[in-house]
């Protein structure tokens, strides 16, 4: 993906959360599923599916794991949003079943290794709406970490401040290029 694909996405999401009066720590995917008339439903998948987008005569559901951890449901809301934002729902794998055509979009461990380019747009665009560039620059410049202390994790510190993982927030702060 590049670097305008990106730029794109990041004004895209900080867009939406404009818009729709979400940009705040931590950014409310419920609200914001809601406001795009999205619905969100919990349910037991198969251990190697995060969640998934179904469309369906023109209405849009996510759907989430619901024995995943509260991080990894919220990325995967925000992934499935993405999905939907950017049409990638018009060009997945469609599946027949008796008298309907669903569109279905994985998010599962494959995912998360960007092995296709709408995968690596969707996680991108989770990103750039959970952890909004500015609001990440704001907290770092507002918080004073104390470097010396040997038990200060920033990257915790800021995935508990945006309910996301420590593993989302270190991909994210590695492609601000805030890493030190």
């Amino acid at each position: 993906m590049n670097k305008k694909k990106l730029k794109q996405i990041e004004e895209c999401t900080n867009q939406l959360l404009t818009r729709h009066n979400l940009y705040s720590i931590p950014v409310d995917v419920e609200s914001l599923a809601a406001a795009l008339h999205l619905d969100i439903i919990e349910h037991d998948l198969n251990q190697e599916i995060s969640g998934l987008l179904i469309t369906a005569e023109n209405i849009s559901t996510i759907g989430v794991n619901s024995n995943n951890s509260p991080t990894r449901r919220r990325f995967t809301i925000a992934h499935e949003i993405g999905h939907y934002v950017l049409g990638h729902q018009r060009e997945g794998v469609f599946i027949d079943k008796p008298n309907n055509l669903y569109t279905i979009i994985y998010r599962d461990q494959n995912s998360s290794t960007g092995e296709y380019l709408q995968e690596r747009e969707a996680n991108a665009f989770a990103a750039a709406l959970l952890m909004p560039k500015e609001l990440i620059h704001s907290c770092l410049k507002n918080t004073k970490f104390d470097f010396e202390d040997p038990n200060l994790d920033v990257i915790s510190e800021l995935a508990d401040k945006f309910e996301v993982s420590n593993q989302a927030m270190g991909f994210r702060l590695s492609n601000l290029n805030l890493l030190w």
